[in-house]
């Protein structure tokens, strides 16, 4: 996914002299051509993630479109306060291009695991988070990031995945079945329609945008099932899960929201997402056994 949306943004810069590129001393083989193609809209600022946010915010005054880029946990922990002060209280629409989300950077351990930045960045009123789940939507979110001008987190997972039916920011896929609703996000997308290939009974939900949520969509296919669950590499008081029951109780659905996602931060050190999808029942396996659980 990181490389279509970089391909995306390269294209942008080529169409629209207001788009602006940084990063922050990451993107070895892959940001090199910003620079070359683009100097004078292109910025290293070095491992200074603060400055990172806050010239982000200062070029919006001079009617750039900043798209920042780093590792996740240090794009929206480290300058936590600047994104707050100098972006989402000034609605300035700065995009925050997060890699490495949920376990991506599985064998560096706890401080590089990005299991809560939704949930940072969720507490701060006014900027939009998406986590693109296909090829098809990477290929598109950059131009609908430009379009809407707003504050935005993409949290780009490493792996790409395509499935035909993933269009749009809110994809529904009904199963034959009236109990069982699974969703799921990014990294969690392949194995929710993974469950749906072996039991078509099962109907899967995949966000793509994950603030605000298509309420109209996503209330629609929760008052269709018995019970639905929210499958996520996030803690999910903060996370998806959390954004759901709220909208169930808004719209007073009878539906059990129920939770697969990490509950802690991991010690254990795993070579490979892998070992943290199976630790926290996210795989395929996971997912069915849970569907049975009462």
């Amino acid at each position: 996914m990181r490389g279509i949306i970089m391909d995306a943004l390269f294209a942008a810069m080529k169409a629209d002299e207001r788009v602006f590129f940084l990063t922050a001393d990451m993107g070895i083989n892959l940001v090199e051509r910003f620079a070359e193609s683009y100097p004078s809209r292109f910025l290293n600022v070095g491992i200074a993630e603060q400055n990172l946010i806050g010239i982000s915010a200062g070029l919006c005054n001079l009617g750039y479109r900043p798209f920042a880029y780093t590792i996740s946990n240090f794009l929206v922990h480290r300058p936590y306060e600047q994104i707050r002060n100098d972006v989402a209280l000034h609605g300035y629409p700065v995009t925050l291009l997060g890699t490495s989300g949920g376990f991506d950077n599985a064998p560096l351990g706890p401080t590089h695991h990005v299991v809560d930045e939704l949930g940072a960045l969720g507490a701060l009123a006014g900027i939009d988070l998406y986590c693109p789940s296909s090829t098809n939507c990477a290929r598109e979110l950059v131009g609908r990031l430009i379009e809407r001008e707003r504050p935005a987190y993409v949290r780009m997972p490493k792996d790409n995945f395509d499935h035909p039916a993933l269009e749009g920011e809110t994809a529904y896929l009904p199963g034959s079945g009236r109990q069982t609703l699974i969703i799921g996000y990014g990294a969690t997308a392949p194995a929710c329609i993974a469950v749906q290939e072996t039991n078509p009974a099962v109907s899967v939900l995949i966000c793509q945008r994950l603030r605000p949520l298509d309420e109209e969509v996503v209330a629609g296919a929760l008052a269709r099932h018995d019970q639905a669950i929210v499958v996520e590499d996030h803690l999910a008081a903060s996370g998806v899960y959390g954004a759901l029951c709220r909208l169930a109780m808004e719209y007073q659905i009878r539906c059990r929201v129920r939770s697969l996602a990490p509950d802690n931060y991991s010690l254990q050190v795993g070579a490979s997402p892998r070992f943290y999808q199976a630790r926290y029942r996210l795989d395929k396996g996971g997912i069915e056994e849970m569907i049975c659980q009462p």
